[in-house]
């Protein structure tokens, strides 16, 4: 009787633990710095007041304003499984980066911690850069094994190309 007891009670607290992992809140820290860069060059100067907003489910869920030296700092963006972080500052192009978080929320880890740089173009009224506003300019995937985002290199690419041949377009 009593081993059935104690069982029952081992039992008990192992599906009680269970659950209270499954119920730690997740959290994503964010940081970095907004530059300004005028095509091709992207070693501006940070940009005051730039706006770095974070969307989940068309959402928005978090957002900053950068210091005058173009520093923001979110420190407790909620888990969601796919976020987009959107960069913008008025006289500039905006960039949207779409970032996967489906294997963070199977990840033992509580927080995560992501620095990302971003530079944003000066916006001269370029025709031909509307896409900057519907289409991400990156996009990212957390890996659990190796505890950070891996980036999509071929997606970049593919949209600075796009990009610079506008930019180019101009320039010349």
């Amino acid at each position: 009787m009593l081993r059935k007891l104690l069982f029952a009670l081992s039992l008990s607290i192992l599906v009680i633990s269970s659950q209270a992992q499954n119920n730690v809140k997740k959290f994503i820290a964010l940081s970095g710095k907004i530059t300004s860069a005028v095509w091709p060059d992207t070693l501006g100067k940070g940009l005051n007041k730039a706006v770095v907003e974070i969307f989940a489910e068309g959402k928005k869920i978090a957002s900053d304003t950068a210091s005058s030296s173009g520093v923001y700092k979110i420190k407790k963006i909620p888990y969601a499984p796919s976020i987009q972080i959107v960069f913008k500052e008025v006289n500039h192009l905006p960039k949207m980066i779409d970032v996967d978080f489906t294997e963070f929320g199977n990840d033992n880890s509580a927080s995560l911690i992501l620095e990302m740089d971003a530079f944003l173009y000066r916006n001269d009224d370029y025709l031909g850069v509307n896409f900057l506003k519907i289409k991400p300019f990156g996009k990212g995937k957390y890996s659990m094994k190796q505890k950070g985002v891996l980036w999509d290199d071929r997606y970049y690419y593919e949209m600075k190309g796009r990009l610079d041949a506008v930019l180019k377009a101009y320039s010349e």
